[in-house]
């Protein structure tokens, strides 16, 4: 296995937040305020719920260039 020259903890190489900004791209367009914290939890659960699997699957497939041009921007700037 070869190892990737990043911190394990990079955002960079985090392959959850694709996922969190899917998920606040939803609850962005849902105009309603929150009545609670509760409410708010519930909320990001129904939509991490719903998350079409297609859209998960293209992030996983999309792993590879990004760690691409990860490693082409020596751990700067991307477009992901």
């Amino acid at each position: 296995m070869q190892l990737l020259p990043w911190d394990s903890y990079s955002p960079n190489m985090s392959p959850i937040e694709p996922v969190w900004d899917l998920v606040g791209r939803c609850l962005a367009r849902d105009p309603r305020p929150e009545a609670s914290k509760d409410e708010l939890v519930l909320r990001i659960q129904a939509i991490w719920n719903s998350l079409p699997p297609a859209d998960i699957q293209n992030l996983f497939d999309s792993m590879p260039r990004h760690i691409a041009a990860l490693i082409a921007a020596r751990d700067g700037y991307t477009k992901y």
